[in-house]
């Protein structure tokens, strides 16, 4: 693994304490100022303030308590200043979730998160991240989280 690539690699992990702690500031520190966040149901924040604001509303509340696991899919980069990381996540010990929005079979919430970094300044932020929650397909195996 290259510098870049544990840099995007720890960012993520940092992501995934910092759920787990609550801390909304800090899920939301890699992420650049104008960053553009789509959740699960289709809701789009266009801030980093925004980013912050939203996670914290949800840690106090459904997802007080709750634990995140991330696993890197694949990473890809497109020249030298941009990456793109498929993730799988996986949410449990939560209060309930959105309407709509059901629990797998385990009790567990399962998304796909696609995140956009960009490297200025010899950093890499977040500039984009998409989450959409995993629908099972009888033809595919179930995406698990495993790390």
């Amino acid at each position: 693994m290259n510098a870049d690539e544990e840099e995007i690699h720890g960012i993520i992990a940092q992501q995934a304490a910092a759920w787990t702690r609550g801390d909304a500031d800090g899920y939301g520190a890699a992420c650049s100022d104008d960053v553009g966040f789509t959740n699960i149901l289709g809701m789009r924040w266009e801030t980093r303030a925004g980013f912050n604001q939203r996670h914290a509303e949800m840690f106090r509340n459904v997802f007080s308590g709750s634990r995140l696991s991330i696993v890197v899919e694949r990473l890809r980069f497109h020249g030298s200043t941009v990456a793109v990381a498929e993730l799988l996540t996986e949410l449990s010990d939560f209060r309930g979730l959105p309407p709509g929005i059901p629990a797998d079979a385990d009790g567990r919430l399962r998304t796909r998160m696609l995140e956009v970094f960009v490297k200025s300044g010899g950093a890499w932020a977040i500039v984009a991240c998409h989450n959409t929650a995993v629908r099972e397909r009888p033809d595919q195996p179930r995406a698990r989280v495993t790390g």
